[in-house]
């Protein structure tokens, strides 16, 4: 068959035929899917409006066409409802637009935005009213809104994700969650809000409908509009649609100016510009830098931690936010093989005495492992590991001293994390991020609680092999890794408010990649967000406690000499955006993080460095001998790399320091951190300086 007319009709392209004896009658075919709209100028207002007329009335020829194309038309019924249902829609005051201009017609015609983004959206289209055809056979892209603030929201939520996987919408990525303020009417509970993008056959309103119906099911009625309700469900995204109906407007029309609604849906995009349906969705924004411009000139992240909105941690009975303070995890150890405290602490009154202590001391967190994990260590099977695990954890959880804190097993596999989980665990750490035993994701999905999962190439038999430690960039390799294990546990039903991510600190990697991780994970959320700004959003947890490579830059053999570095490089990871520090010695731990040295700028640090020292060695020693480590770190940036340069100047500072730097409690010493800074510089492994440091000490 060929055609000698063709017209461009919303999805489809409707073609006239001339007849051929050496081709099939066919009137239909679908086209390749179309670009994503661009704005029509305003001086083109006219000649689109002509352009619809005529899209009209070539579909009224098609009706008045002969008897057999009427018939053949009859007999493709879906195609013919759906081209009916967009004229029919079209007479209402909507039609899809098939026209574009063209890429560089588009860049003549874009105007510089009045305030710079954080993110470049290279194709931005002011939309006009687009009716989809959407549904059939087709997955379509959406997005959808989640908000309660009535009875256990965290539950409700958890149940809605699960109806909606039963009604045709599946799930590929959450955003965080978080706890807003009221809106509108402001005499009601505080709501937990996120949002969730997935695929979905349905059409729009029959999604909608979906919704409604599981709103009902969960427990909503009718009431005061913006008032209180159990579940909340709205599609705000569909497509690459703008859709305008009696019943469903999509992108809601005050989207830009609810920052609960914003911030979920900002998560679920990327920074990068690779992907096409996020372009076409910044298209539908009023804002010529799409969603994130939208975000920004709400505040964008300088609101989150504010009474307004706070980002949160569903753990245990909390909602935990994390950006208030470092959260410190003591380190609680049953196995007789354990690199540092192996074989302590195996017995039951042994285990709960442990317990005490760091809680005495002010861990938030106690993380329980029953199996080694340091290199070539034989791995237990899950009896053996839960052998010794249970009638430890059923002794401490009945210990006065746990009310109100947190417990976290350090397990990979599913079998003992179920039953943690069942004896009181409320998080659960897997240092394999689901590779050893990947049915821990389907089962931590189910348990509901926070999931840690942490970078390591290989296990712990063969993570220090040739292989597994070679990197290019080590930071951009190890975000890439880690972000795989995050969308395969989203996959698995684990949501995004739900992941803790680990970098992995002496797994899979040596001396030198583990100071460029701590000194890199600023980069490290960076490249993540270019594939998911939700995901480089979430707490990071470090763990360098008294670890190996600690122990060849201050030539420590004995691991328990090593809680002085611990506290360095603790503390330059929580400057570079850890929220929780796992650590055996949980005293100078806490020390490290309460003062709140993370929250302090570099400007701050490089205008005020006598201030801060002179006032922390009064509030904190270790959090002194890490300030003036830090300052050293700019030293070596300021003045290149001459080794000699740099001793003359440490010396220099030292001497004119007051003498009550120099005094500190045991090992916990200024003298200790000038020397250490001196021998990572000499070792070559001072990388990736975090200060800036300019003008006179």
């Amino acid at each position: 068959m060929r055609c000698d007319r063709s017209f461009a009709f919303a999805d489809y392209q409707i073609l006239f035929p001339v007849h051929s004896a050496s081709a099939p009658r066919e009137f239909f075919r679908r086209p390749p899917p179309p670009p994503a709209p661009i704005p029509i100028h305003p001086a083109s207002a006219r000649a689109s409006r002509g352009r619809k007329s005529r899209s009209f009335r070539c579909f009224r020829r098609i009706l008045n066409s002969p008897p057999h194309i009427c018939l053949t038309m009859l007999r493709a019924k879906e195609t013919f409802r759906k081209m009916y249902s967009v004229a029919k829609n079209y007479c209402g005051g909507g039609l899809a637009a098939s026209d574009a201009l063209s890429v560089s017609a588009l860049g003549r015609s874009l105007k510089p935005s009045r305030k710079a983004s954080r993110h470049v959206v290279p194709c931005r289209a002011r939309s006009f009213t687009q009716c989809s055809l959407g549904g059939g056979s087709a997955d379509q892209e959406i997005v959808i809104a989640l908000g309660s603030n009535v009875g256990d929201r965290i539950s409700t939520f958890d149940r809605a994700l699960r109806m909606m996987k039963n009604s045709g919408v599946n799930i590929t990525r959450h955003a965080c969650l978080y706890e807003t303020s009221p809106a509108y009417v402001t005499d009601q509970p505080r709501f937990l809000n996120s949002a969730v993008r997935g695929t979905t056959k349905l059409e729009p309103h029959e999604l909608l409908k979906k919704l409604k119906e599981i709103e009902k099911d969960i427990g909503r009625t009718d009431g005061i509009r913006y008032g209180p309700r159990p579940i909340d469900l709205d599609i705000l995204l569909y497509g690459k649609s703008h859709i305008s109906t009696e019943n469903l407007t999509v992108p809601h029309e005050r989207i830009h100016e609810r920052p609960f609604v914003l911030a979920p849906l900002v998560d679920l995009l990327g920074s990068s510009t690779d992907d096409n349906v996020e372009k076409s969705w910044h298209s539908l924004a009023k804002c010529t830098g799409g969603f994130f411009e939208s975000w920004d000139k709400l505040g964008g992240e300088s609101i989150i931690g504010t009474e307004g909105i706070k980002r949160v941690l569903p753990v245990g009975n909390c909602l935990l936010d994390w950006s208030e303070r470092t959260l410190v995890m003591g380190v609680l150890n049953l196995t007789p093989d354990s690199f540092s405290d192996g074989g302590k602490f195996q017995e039951v009154e042994a285990a709960i005495a442990q317990t005490k202590l760091l809680i005495s001391e002010g861990a938030d967190i106690i993380d329980i492992g029953a199996q080694s994990t340091r290199p070539l260590a034989r791995r237990l099977s899950a009896d053996e590991e839960l052998e010794r695990l249970v009638p430890v954890l059923d002794a401490i959880t009945g210990i006065p001293e746990m009310e109100g804190k947190l417990l976290s097993v350090d397990t990979f596999y599913a079998e003992v994390a179920a039953e943690a989980v069942k004896r009181g665990v409320h998080i659960v750490n897997d240092v394999s991020g689901g590779q050893i035993d990947p049915r821990i994701l389907e089962v931590v999905a189910e348990l509901g609680v926070p999931y840690v999962t942490m970078h390591m190439r290989g296990d712990p038999s063969t993570m220090q092999s040739e292989q597994n430690l070679l990197y290019g960039d080590v930071c951009k390799e190890v975000a890439s890794e880690l972000y795989k294990r995050v969308r395969q546990a989203e996959l698995s039903g684990i949501p995004l408010w739900r992941i803790v991510l680990d970098p992995g600190i002496g797994f899979s990697k040596n001396s030198k990649h583990n100071l460029e991780v701590i000194m890199g994970l600023e980069s490290i959320r960076t490249e993540i967000g270019k594939m998911s700004l939700g995901a480089s959003h979430v707490p990071i947890l470090l763990g360098p406690s008294r670890k190996r490579f600690l122990g060849e830059i201050c030539n420590r053999v004995n691991p328990t000499e090593r809680d002085a570095a611990t506290m360095v490089v603790a503390t330059a990871g929580i400057l570079n955006g850890a929220n929780i520090v796992r650590v055996h010695n949980v005293k100078y731990g806490v020390d490290t993080a309460k003062n709140g040295v993370h929250s302090l700028c570099p400007a701050i640090w490089s205008k005020h460095r006598k201030w801060l020292m002179m006032s922390m060695v009064c509030l904190n020693p270790v959090a002194c001998q890490v300030v003036f480590f830090h300052y050293l770190v700019g030293c070596f940036k300021l003045m290149g790399n001459t080794q000699e340069k740099l001793e003359s100047a440490s010396l220099a500072r030292i001497s004119k320091a007051p003498s009550s730097l120099l005094c500190f409690n045991g090992l916990i010493s200024l003298s200790f951190g000038v020397t250490q800074a001196l021998a990572w510089k000499r070792a070559g492994l001072m990388v990736r300086p975090s200060v800036q440091v300019s003008g006179q000490g």
